[in-house]
């Protein structure tokens, strides 16, 4: 990773990144997820939808502790297993969180964001090749598979395959919790992958799967009239 040690299941910490990639960020230790309160299961699967438009509104530090949570937190403490499912216990996709104050990677152990990179790059994270302009959201969402956590049984072909439904699986859940939550979210296919890695200084065996973009939604937006 640009000269930084590689990234193990209990995620990055802070002291093992380069000084120039976070000195001016700190981790932040996200308050313990909201587990009651939302919408039922059907209602969010009703209201699930992808939405472009966004509010220039930060999310509060609680809704993104929620949001993380409910996309690949812990939720047996005793096995340390997730809320997404994951092949043979892989656990090979991280998630990188980019914000306007910087990036940071989410450590589901210790339900902390740790620092990455002290600089805005969420016009770097997406692109949209369809109308109308993608709004720029207050989160992108950067999924990351670790290609160094191998399956023991796995071929290649089934091992890739695997790596992005794990993504699919982390990217409905925050669906989910937008839909119960009333913010939207969508996902982008369109970014400049290696500008991306070499950005945020990822090693060679790891590799962008997808970028989701989560805000609250703008009134009257085209997915009003175009939902998808």
């Amino acid at each position: 990773m640009g000269g930084a040690s590689a990234a193990t299941g209990r995620g990055w910490m802070a002291e093992n990144l380069p000084p120039a990639f976070a000195q001016k960020l700190k981790p932040i230790e996200l308050p313990k997820p909201q587990l009651d309160g939302g919408r039922s299961l059907m209602q969010a699967l009703k209201d699930r939808r992808s939405k472009r438009a966004y509010r220039d509104e930060r999310l509060p530090l609680q809704v993104l502790s929620n949001l993380l949570w409910a996309a690949c937190g812990i939720n047996r403490p005793d096995s340390g297993r997730r809320t997404a499912p994951s092949g043979g216990n892989l656990q090979d996709v991280d998630v990188y969180v980019a914000t306007a104050d910087g990036v940071y990677v989410y450590d589901a152990k210790s339900h902390t964001l740790n620092p990455v990179l002290a600089e805005d790059i969420r016009g770097l994270s997406g692109r949209q090749q369809r109308p109308p302009p993608l709004e720029e959201a207050p989160a992108n969402l950067i999924y990351v598979t670790d290609l160094a956590k191998k399956f023991r049984t796995a071929v290649a072909e089934q091992s890739l395959y695997l790596r992005f439904a794990h993504t699919g699986f982390i990217s409905q859940n925050v669906f989910l919790y937008c839909a119960s939550e009333g913010l939207a979210t969508v996902v982008r296919f369109w970014f400049d992958k290696p500008a991306l890695e070499k950005k945020i200084g990822l090693r060679p065996d790891q590799y962008i799967t997808l970028v989701q973009s989560v805000g609250y939604p703008r009134k009257k937006s085209y997915e009003d009239i175009h939902p998808s």
